[in-house]
């Protein structure tokens, strides 16, 4: 009994990690917090803004981003959809970002490793 009930807790504790980590990374986005913001991506990730699709390290993809944070102002983000993998290895997000300049679709795509949700994929649209 005390081992479903230890694991019944770990599983909750890390599922609301997983939360925190979600709004941690929409929050530094909201907040142009590009040292958080790359702590979440992987060391290469799939990085589209509009139809400039590429594969980008870290370091030149949150320059990208935050090119284009900086830009536009955000002053809202918000998560509309979200989904999950059967085994919930990966997820993917989209989220309405608000900004002084028009309003987007920033679509996250993640994957886990080692229990880690790292960034894989950030897509940026027109809402």
């Amino acid at each position: 009994m005390l081992q479903k009930y230890l694991t019944v807790l770990i599983l909750f504790f890390a599922m609301s990690l997983n939360g925190q980590g979600d709004t941690a990374f929409f929050n530094a986005i909201k907040n142009n917090d590009m040292a958080t913001v790359s702590n979440y991506l992987q060391n290469q990730i799939d990085f589209c803004i509009f139809d400039d699709q590429e594969f980008l390290s870290k370091q030149v993809a949150t320059e990208k981003l935050n090119q284009f944070l900086t830009n536009q102002k955000v002053q809202s983000v918000e998560v509309i959809h979200q989904g999950a993998s059967k085994g919930k290895t990966s997820q993917f997000k989209v989220a309405k970002v608000t900004t002084a300049k028009g309003t987007y679709r920033l679509f996250v795509y993640t994957s886990s490793d080692f229990g880690h949700q790292s960034v894989k994929e950030l897509r940026i649209d027109k809402f």
